[in-house]
């Protein structure tokens, strides 16, 4: 039997560093909508459903003929945590796996997207984090990581390099997610954990600040646009 795939797209309003970055504006057209059309044009789900807390997220995602759920307030808080959004998600919707994808990554590739998703379930992956390796030199609390400096400097193809985490895409086999949930209260890293390397940097781009933002704008529009005033998605 096939399994079920949804691809659940998260949009909260009140975000602390940008607010209302997914109702940002890129040639017209808001950020969660890029997000949208980057998770429809993958045909890799089965379902894609917008988990919201306003009605202008309702209403962008009625555009696309998508669910919405509006989520309980306790969960859409700067507070919230990531593994409730998601044990509260998957008791609303059924299926076999579960793929946070966001919006505020609007450039993520066709490609990066399907590997993502086969990835988590060909490999047998409970839990599945893209993620991006960086060859630089980094430091941690002040002290090197992947370097020395009681010899001479490295080059940098010389270097291990230093994974990160890229807020783009994460995946959980819903089963496991709620055993582990259940039963330590948590569940992010649950079961099997492996790690995805995306192969485009276009998916790295992830929009936490109005800085980001106006890099990623300007990606697409052009680097002239990049000091435009920043404007929103309205009713």
């Amino acid at each position: 039997m096939k399994n079920k795939i949804i691809c659940m797209i998260p949009a909260r309003i009140g975000s602390q560093r940008f607010k209302q970055k997914n109702l940002a504006l890129i040639e017209g057209k808001p950020v969660l909508a890029w997000g949208i059309e980057s998770a429809i044009n993958s045909e890799i789900f089965d379902q894609i459903v917008i988990n919201g807390d306003n009605i202008l997220f309702k209403k962008i995602a009625e555009n696309y003929n998508l669910q919405y759920y509006n989520r309980n307030s306790l969960l859409s808080s700067s507070d919230a945590k990531s593994d409730d959004v998601i044990y509260d998600f998957i008791n609303q919707f059924d299926c076999d796996y579960i793929v946070w994808f966001n919006a505020i990554a609007p450039l993520q590739t066709k490609k990066d997207i399907i590997n993502f998703t086969t990835t988590l379930i060909q490999e047998g992956f409970n839990s599945l984090f893209s993620v991006q390796s960086n060859y630089i030199q980094a430091l941690f609390e002040e002290s090197p990581i992947n370097f020395t400096t009681k010899d001479k400097f490295s080059k940098t193809q010389d270097l291990k390099p230093i994974k990160s985490f890229v807020p783009s895409m994460m995946g959980w086999e819903s089963k496991v997610f709620k055993q582990n949930y259940l039963k330590n209260k948590y569940s992010f890293f649950s079961g099997s954990v492996g790690y995805y390397e995306i192969q485009s940097r276009l998916t790295s781009l992830v929009i936490k600040n109005e800085d980001d933002f106006k890099l990623i704008r300007s990606v697409i529009e052009g680097f002239k646009s990049y000091n435009n005033k920043v404007e929103y998605y309205s009713e």
